[in-house]
């Protein structure tokens, strides 16, 4: 730029700077302009004037847009709800996939971020955590890694000293974990000392905890209370970002020492190793190290590593993999509920571009290039689909609430990370391309086909008022896309629903009416348990006895309660053991045979109305001092003893997966019916039932839980509600230990239903989403022919005078809406018998290819359509025809 072209640009903005003074806007703007040819003729080459002229047009084709579509506030209404619902729609999906997939864990070089687990190297898909003894194996011998750490998923506790009893979400971990993640404490340190106390310890507690139980006192470090019985001492405060590794919230981290004389026996499972690769190594170098370790380690240890191998895997792809499986299905879900969207923007701007086609072609007879009509046409759609990503945005902030709503069934936490699913930046963008992708999807055609308007066949086809033959083509091809796909939204939740039908009708093997639920975990503090000096084992004290014993006793003389009894509620808790049959060869560790395992008390069977099929159940003479008994099922008679009676039979039960046996041997006194214990969609397993009065007195490591945590059964009569007795019941806890929370009252059917949760949840979604398919579909094909009726107004005149009756004219359009209809519902059936496999494993008692479910839905899918159909032939059957022989 020259000193010339400086100074009169310099003029320029000193003139603009100067209509800040005026009253009337325009001249600002007008001396913009100004600005802006001055320099299109001046020395700033031709890129530059390019790029000026180019905006000057794209602010031409705005201004234009604004006052066309302000024209036509129908029609922008319809367009930008078609678009909002899908771009929210797929914007909450896409939250959810960010969080969970697509972001990396929130940790320094989480690529570095490695775990590693024990597989059977003849069943490579088996998959446990290793012995922590083990883990320390490899932390001395591996050339590999920088750091192992130890770790457990967030699990609860029971916090007191505090105010009323709580319960609250626990993380045990080695002491470097902190420090292999690379996460500093906002407050005080992260490091545990080293000599931990069985009974007396330090924690680590979250900003989170720190805020809703002590109000960010800034004197926190030191302070006391009682997790889980222990007495436990702060030490630092991590920051809120900070969760367990799977994205549950945690409220306090405890110490774990990996050294401990506990843990010597190689037969603890229950921490996830996490290792910090090297710099410059990868999964792959790991992965030889640490076979070469496991080879060294079967031989060092045959009796546990005899053919284990070991897996190094990306930590974020172990912990979130699942998701993958999961999100994909709905991600193509929403992904057609956009498309249909689409097409019916699609079909709305394609009349739109029809009726204005000679408005094109008077501009291009005037010299306007084809190219120049193409931007204005885009630059309108790109207005609308940001109109539609705005308001999208604001219905996907809704949508990402009801997803993690009905993820967690309305309570809890369901989803991992689920305060991190809003609608952020990433969101944002994501939004904005999907908005300018559509509308290239929608707006393409159209500005294409309105270019290419000609003027005498324009004028011709306005005196005849039709549209040219491409663009009905078009029309119909577009409703016909939008009926298939909302035909495969609708099987897929024909599925779903004929999938939770089934589930509801599953016999769960008991009577769950009238049956109301409470669960217990009692501490394993040295109120109700001690170690034992020496070893990894631990005693249960006489109070635990006691609290339950008497909190059946109480509750029972409740009124309103018919009977009361505790174990592993079903579907709900409970445990597995291997064992020998005596008089059998006793078999090696790896192949004894397994069953699921419950401690109940006398009037469990009884209380939740499970069948007897042979001998007896177990009751109140089941003490210890008597010969110790067991209940088995069905599928363990049919599993263990198919040819034989199995009352009187003894079995010896083991303490998976500790090595340990019990000391003496219990016989099987009774057969009870199968029930669901695990879920009703998956087959009953063989199970034993033992008296909650015949234990051992001493557990080895945490073996004891399945003593110290019971589930209340309560059957109540009628006329009682589960609100009736919660107040009572929580009196009764609260005397008997007041240290111990009490957990809501539910009924039965409610854990039933949360046992449902995935197919639930496929359910609820599917649905949501095939109803925004079927409404947009259904307004796709209203217009279709709507237009169609509209166009030929004159032709349907023409015959009315011919002596064409009303109901010929409704056969005639309804003919069309038929085949428009037959024809998408076919097409969907096609689609949907290749996609509906994605979701085969969450089905239960329905294949993919249901045909009853694929007819339920076409002809729903038909009458819906068939109504968008009959309300615009039933208006032209009731034309004037001689208004319509004066039709243009």
């Amino acid at each position: 730029m020259d000193s010339g072209s400086v100074e009169r640009f310099g003029a320029n903005v000193g003139f603009v700077f100067r209509a800040n003074e005026l009253t009337n806007a325009s001249i600002w703007f007008a001396s913009c302009r100004e600005i802006l040819v001055h320099h299109r003729s001046s020395a700033l080459g031709e890129p530059m004037k390019h790029a000026l002229a180019w905006l000057e047009a794209l602010a031409q084709d705005l201004r234009l847009a604004v006052r066309t579509l302000r024209k036509s506030p129908s029609f922008l209404t319809v367009v930008i709800l078609s678009l909002a619902l899908g771009i929210g729609a797929n914007s909450a999906i896409f939250s959810v996939l960010d969080v969970l997939l697509l972001r990396s864990l929130p940790y320094n070089h989480p690529e570095q971020l490695v775990t590693i687990y024990e597989m059977q190297l003849t069943h490579p898909e088996s998959g446990q955590n290793p012995p922590i003894a083990e883990s320390l194996d490899w932390k001395k011998q591996n050339h590999v890694f920088q750091d192992i750490a130890l770790t457990s998923f967030g699990e609860e506790g029971i916090l007191s000293g505090t105010g009323e009893a709580e319960r609250i979400i626990v993380q045990d971990s080695t002491p470097n974990l902190f420090g292999l993640l690379g996460v500093k404490p906002i407050l005080g340190r992260a490091s545990f000392p080293a000599e931990m106390q069985d009974h007396d310890q330090t924690v680590v507690i979250s900003e989170r905890f720190w805020k809703t139980h002590f109000n960010r006192d800034p004197n926190i470090l030191g302070k006391t209370f009682r997790v889980s019985g222990m007495t436990s001492t702060v030490v630092g405060v991590m920051p809120q970002t900070l969760t367990s590794l799977d994205g549950i919230k945690v409220d306090l981290w405890q110490p774990i020492n990996p050294e401990s004389h506990r843990y010597v026996e190689r037969s603890d499972h229950w921490l996830m190793p996490v290792a910090r690769l090297k710099p410059g190594v990868t999964t792959a170098n790991a992965q030889a190290e640490m076979d070469t370790i496991a080879r060294r380690l079967e031989l060092q240890y045959p009796a546990t590593n005899k053919g284990i191998g070991k897996k190094v895997a990306p930590l974020h792809e172990e912990l979130f993999g699942w998701a993958r499986q999961a999100l994909y299905p709905l991600l193509g879900a929403v992904a057609f509920v956009l498309l249909i969207a689409c097409a019916n923007v699609a079909n709305l701007i394609q009349s739109r571009t029809e009726v204005r086609r000679g408005e094109c072609a008077v501009r291009l007879s005037l010299g306007a290039s084809r190219g120049r009509l193409v931007q204005q046409s885009l630059t309108e759609s790109a207005l609308l689909g940001l109109l539609g990503g705005a308001f999208g945005l604001l219905l996907a902030s809704w949508g990402i609430r009801l997803v993690l709503w009905l993820a967690s069934s309305g309570e809890g936490e369901g989803v991992p990370n689920g305060d991190k699913m809003t609608v952020d930046l990433r969101v944002v963008l994501f939004a904005l391309g999907v908005s300018l992708l559509t509308a290239v999807l929608f707006g393409l055609a159209p500005a294409f086909q309105g270019s290419r308007s000609d003027l005498n066949h324009a004028l011709r086809d306005g005196a005849r008022g039709s549209a040219p033959l491409s663009g009905g083509i078009m029309r119909r091809l577009l409703a016909i896309s939008e009926v298939a796909l909302a035909m495969v939204l609708l099987v897929g939740t024909g599925l779903m629903i004929n999938t939770m039908i089934r589930l509801r009708a599953v016999d769960p093997g008991f009577d769950a009416s009238n049956l109301l639920t409470m669960a217990f975990q009692l501490p394993e503090g040295d109120k109700y348990m001690e170690r034992v000096p020496g070893g990894d084992m631990e005693k249960a004290k006489p109070a635990v006895n006691s609290f339950y014993q008497r909190l059946l006793e109480r509750v029972s003389a409740l009124p309103g309660v018919e009977s009361v009894g505790s174990g592993g509620i079903p579907t709900h808790f409970s445990g597995q053991s291997t064992f020998s049959i005596m008089g059998r060869p006793t078999p090696p560790a790896e192949q004894r045979p397994q069953a699921g395992y419950n401690q109940v008390t006398s009037g469990f069977f009884q209380t939740l109305k499970i069948p007897l099929k042979k001998g007896r159940y177990l009751d109140e003479h089941d003490t210890k001092a008597a010969r110790w008994a067991i209940v088995v099922n069905d599928a363990f008679v049919r599993k263990f003893f198919p040819d034989e009676d199995p009352i009187g039979k003894q079995v010896r039960l083991r303490f998976d997966p500790y090595p340990t046996e019990e000391d003496r041997t219990r016989q099987i006194v009774g057969v009870v019916g199968d029930v669901k214990q695990y879920g009703l969609g998956r087959k009953a397993p063989p199970f034993i039932y033992a008296s909650f009065m015949q234990q051992p007195d001493v557990y080895p490591g945490g073996a004891i839980v399945a003593h110290l945590w019971q589930d209340l059964a309560i059957r109540v009569g009628p006329m009682t509600h589960a609100s009736d007795l919660a107040k009572p019941i929580k009196q009764i806890v609260a005397e008997l230990d007041p240290d111990q929370p009490v957990t809501s009252l539910r009924t039965i059917q409610q854990v039933l239903d949360r046992s449902m949760g995935d197919a639930r949840l496929y359910m609820q979604l599917l649905s949501i989403f095939a109803a925004l398919a079927i409404f947009l579909a259904g307004m796709g094909t209203y217009g279709v022919m709507s237009y169609f009726v509209s166009q030929h107004t004159h032709d349907i005149g023409i015959r009315m005078a011919l002596g064409a009756h009303p109901a010929d004219i409704l056969k005639w359009v309804g003919k069309l809406g038929f085949q428009l209809i037959s024809i998408g519902i076919v097409a969907g059936v096609a689609l949907a018998l290749g996609l509906t496999r994605l979701i085969s494993a969450i089905l239960f008692g329905v294949k993919p290819s249901d045909p009853l479910t694929y007819l339920a839905v076409a002809l729903g899918l038909a009458a819906v359509a068939c109504l968008a159909c009959y309300i615009p032939a039933r208006r032209a059957a009731k034309v004037d025809p001689m208004v319509a022989l004066r039709y243009e």
